[in-house]
């Protein structure tokens, strides 16, 4: 990445204010010796077509998604790689020559996540809370690290029921089944939170966390959800909301400016633990 150069960029949602997405590209920046401004837009659906414009005209490299547009972004893109189509959801943007290219970097966040810290999937069981973007995301990555089974629980069932007949359809030796929003009937070898319950309000998800269960969240907080607390208190694995944001970050930054692969392991390295320094409470 050329030194000297302004990246323009920014993160496209509802709610924004706990965002620590300008800070991890601020760290980011000054890794690279590269000024990245990094803005946070707020908008409703029905904006968000206009704010894309916007961000063209500002002459933004690419942009990040989250809740809850990562689904609505997907038909507006001219080209997407298999995990966002999979998935349903796409959470990074750049600006191509065609157009609109998007990219799940939460899927292959979750996958450097899982290898980072040694975990393996394959032929385990796995339930996903939700049946959002971060969900697809997290689907995608269980089957494409080939577990046995992966159980979707979420209130919408019509919408679990569609994501696991996409997920299904990409992984064939993966089993995905649907199940209502609540505690599963066994232990899981693996229980992923892809909703925001416990980003914004205390409420956990219905699962209590039990030796043996490696526990991810893609929701963060200061000093941990309630969530990944209770896996430490637990003595089981876990991989933070933070560092799942901190990874994604990097590839995000990697899609907008050709960063070496390399680079993006360091960065998220370095940049996680200044994080964590920060935001212990």
């Amino acid at each position: 990445m050329q030194k000297n150069k302004i990246i323009r960029a920014g993160l496209l949602g509802g709610r924004l204010s706990r965002s620590l997405s300008p800070e991890v590209f601020g760290v980011f920046a000054r890794q690279t010796g590269t000024e990245i401004r990094y803005s946070l837009r707020e908008t409703e659906a029905s904006g968000l077509s206009a704010v894309i414009a916007g961000a063209r005209g500002e002459g933004w490299s690419g942009f990040n998604v989250t809740f809850p547009h990562k689904r609505a972004v997907l038909p507006m893109l001219a080209l997407t790689d298999p995990a966002a189509k999979a998935a349903g959801a796409v959470n990074a943007v750049r600006f191509g020559r065609a157009g609109l290219e998007g990219l799940n970097t939460d899927a292959r966040a979750l996958l450097q996540a899982f290898e980072g810290h040694g975990v393996t999937v394959q032929g385990k069981t796995a339930v996903v809370f939700g049946a959002g973007g971060a969900a697809g995301a997290a689907g995608w990555a269980l089957g494409r690290s080939r577990a046995a089974s992966v159980t979707i629980l979420a209130r919408d069932q019509e919408q679990a029921l569609a994501l696991a007949l996409r997920l299904s359809e990409c992984f064939t030796e993966t089993r995905f089944t649907t199940g209502t929003f609540a505690a599963p009937a066994g232990l899981p070898d693996i229980a992923v939170n892809a909703t925001p319950l416990g980003m914004y309000t205390p409420e956990p998800v219905p699962f209590t966390p039990a030796a043996g269960c490696v526990c991810v969240d893609f929701a963060y907080t200061p000093g941990g959800t309630a969530f990944i607390r209770a896996a430490l208190a637990a003595g089981t694995g876990c991989i933070d909301g933070l560092e799942l944001l901190v990874a994604q970050a990097a590839l995000s930054l990697k899609f907008w400016t050709g960063l070496p692969a390399g680079d993006i392991v360091k960065f998220t390295r370095e940049a996680l633990g200044l994080l964590l320094e920060r935001k212990e409470p």
